[in-house]
């Protein structure tokens, strides 16, 4: 499951910048407040409908268990070689 962070609320105070958010999350509060949904790669975009500006920012978060996974494939490879 795809987490996001918000990186820009323009004027919109629906959001909050602390909390992490889900595509479903995002959706429903859009679908809320009547905006528009514009999803490219790792990034969903809010759009306000008549005017068609950017009313908040979403960017995908690195799962930590993917680096903290690296970090240890890292230091037991460093154990063998030493």
């Amino acid at each position: 499951m795809a987490v996001y962070r918000l990186t820009d609320r323009k004027f919109s105070r629906l959001w909050r910048r602390s909390k992490d958010y889900s595509d479903h999350e995002i959706r429903y509060l859009a679908r809320k407040r009547g905006l528009e949904i514009s999803a490219h790669k790792q990034v969903i975009q809010v759009l306000d409908p008549k005017s068609k500006k950017v009313v908040a920012n979403f960017q995908e978060v690195a799962q930590a268990l993917e680096a903290d996974n690296r970090s240890e494939r890292s230091r037991l490879l460093g154990a063998l070689h030493s």
